[in-house]
Parts: structure tokens; C-alpha cells; sequence
């Protein structure tokens, strides 16, 4: 009997997980997560300590950020099918209802929008919010699979989030010196781009046939795309040492954490670029990069919590 219980439960399960799983793809939850803790980053750089405003600020950050996957996710359907990497994406395959998801694009963006304009002051953090939504969704998405000038609004779209935490700081509690601030947004646009490439490495139309959108391998051979990822990642580690000489991590020793993270990436990208079989390695490529700017973030945030 309980066997026969196991093998009822198993399709239920299944299903959940599938579910899950799709839930997971549309909203992008793991890129909205890194967003919303570079919000929460640029809200405790602003105010010197970590406060449940952090918090929230966070949440709705992830809200917006969360509303704004499931569109771009809209809007790309038909370019996903052109990769292995996502042609199975359950708008592609329409496992999910367009009408569904349209609806939580809306409810989440206007969710995030709303938090942001209503519990924190002024206007510049929905400002920020809204101006977000229209680089990415607004022009990178549909600027993408026009010109390869898409990289430049991308990239913008990436550096705001920080900026939506220092601006929602008041103005008589928040410090006066935003260096800082400009040294994050320039790490985030400078982590994008070698991210960006890495994608590019490992990414190729699924068909023999001309892909019909514009792509940088047109312009540079995969050798020389794994020498900009190395040149990039070089120069987003500098913006890290930057920011640690410019004395804006307290801790010494998070600060000989984030050194090691700043020095060891672009050798470790050195090792894995270099190998003559390094196709196989990319995602350690992809992994080290992510998990940098993880780091990054963390530390900055546990600097202040430490205070």
C-alpha cells in the first residue's frame, strides 16, 4: 500500500516541480535576486548601516525586477527559438497561457512601482524604477534584434538598481559623498558587458541557416570574444580595487576578501580562457563572474551590518 501511495503521489510532484520550474524561468527570480541586492547595496552605502527599509527597499526592487523578466520573456518568444539555450522556455512552448503572463507583468511591475513611489521619499525611486523598465523592456529587448547598440541602454538598465537604493535614502540621513555611488554603478555596467560575453561564447543559433539579428560574432571571431571578456573582466576588478581605495569598505578583513575576489577573477578567467578545451569550462567561467559580483555585493552589505 504505501508503494502504491508513492506511485500516486509521483505525477502530482512532478507537476509541482514542472510548475515551479516555469515559474521559475519567467520571472528570471535569480537575476531579480541580484538586482534587488544591488538596491539594498546602494541603500545601506547611502545611509552607513543596514535597517529594515533595506529591506523593503529589496523586496519591491525584486517585485519590479521580477515583473519586468516576465515581460522581456513576452516579449522574446519568438527570438528564443532561434538557441538551444532557451527555445524550450515555456512561452516558446506555450505551456503557459500568454494572456497569464501578460497579467503578472502587469501586477508585479505596477506592485513594484507602487512600493517604491508610496513608502519611500520623493519621486526618484519610482523614477529610477519606471526609467529601468524602459531600458530594458523598452529599448535593449526590442533594440537587440535591430542593432547591436542594444549593449548601451542593457548596460544602463544594469547600473540604475544601486542608484534606486542611494535615492530612496532621505536627504538629511543619507551621506554627502556619492563617490561611492559611482564607482558601484560603473562595477555593475563593467560586470555586464564580459557577462554578456561569456553568454555569447557559449550561445549559438540553433540552425545552419543565416540568423536573421544582428551578434557580435560577426564582428569578432571566438578568440577574439574570449579576449574581450578577459579585457573586460580586467577592467571590471579595477572599479573593485577602486572602490576598496577609496575606503568604502570598513572591515579589514572583508576588504582582504573583496581584494582576493578583485585580483583572482581575471587570473582565473586567464586559466579557463586559455585552455585549449575551454568550451567545457565555460560555466565555471560563467559561475566565477556571477559569483564575484555576488560577493561584491554581500560584502558591502555585511560591512554595514557589522557596524
Amino acid at each position: 500500500m504505501n508503494g502504491n501511495q508513492g506511485t500516486a503521489l509521483e505525477p502530482a510532484l512532478t507537476a509541482s516541480r514542472h510548475l515551479v520550474g516555469m515559474i521559475f524561468e519567467l520571472t528570471k527570480i535569480h537575476l531579480s535576486l541580484y538586482i534587488a541586492l544591488s538596491a539594498v547595496f546602494g541603500h545601506v552605502l547611502a545611509q552607513n548601516c543596514f535597517t529594515m527599509d533595506s529591506l523593503g527597499l529589496g523586496f519591491f526592487v525584486l517585485i519590479l525586477s521580477v515583473g519586468s523578466g516576465v515581460l522581456n520573456n513576452i516579449q522574446d518568444r519568438e527570438f528564443d527559438t532561434w538557441f538551444a539555450r532557451t527555445r524550450n522556455r515555456c512561452l516558446v512552448k506555450k505551456t503557459i497561457p500568454l494572456s497569464m503572463a501578460g497579467f503578472m507583468a502587469i501586477v508585479f511591475i505596477s506592485t513594484g512601482l507602487g512600493g517604491l513611489f508610496f513608502c519611500f521619499p520623493g519621486i526618484a525611486p519610482a523614477g529610477l524604477g519606471v526609467l529601468a523598465v524602459i531600458c530594458y523592456n523598452g529599448l535593449y529587448t526590442p533594440l537587440k534584434k535591430r542593432s547591436l547598440a542594444a549593449i548601451v541602454p542593457g548596460t544602463l538598465c544594469g547600473m540604475l538598481p544601486p542608484a534606486i537604493g542611494w535615492v530612496s535614502v532621505p536627504k538629511g540621513v543619507a551621506v554627502s559623498d556619492a563617490t561611492g555611488l559611482f564607482i558601484v554603478m560603473a562595477v555593475f555596467g563593467l560586470w555586464q558587458i564580459p557577462h554578456f560575453f561569456i553568454i555569447l561564447i557559449k550561445q549559438a543559433p540553433l540552425d545552419s541557416k543565416p540568423f536573421p539579428y544582428p551578434c557580435f560574432t560577426r564582428i569578432f571571431s571566438r578568440k577574439e570574444i574570449k579576449c574581450q571578456v578577459l579585457i573586460w573582466t580586467c577592467l571590471y576588478s579595477l572599479g573593485i580595487f577602486l572602490f576598496l581605495i577609496n575606503g568604502w569598505i570598513f572591515s579589514f578583513a572583508l576588504s582582504l576578501c573583496l581584494s582576493v575576489v578583485g585580483f583572482g577573477l581575471p587570473i582565473l578567467m586567464v586559466l579557463v580562457l586559455g585552455w585549449k578545451r575551454s568550451i567545457p569550462y565555460l560555466g565555471l567561467d560563467f559561475l566565477s563572474i556571477n559569483l564575484s559580483m555576488l560577493l561584491f555585493v554581500g560584502i558591502g552589505i555585511l560591512d554595514r551590518i557589522m557596524m
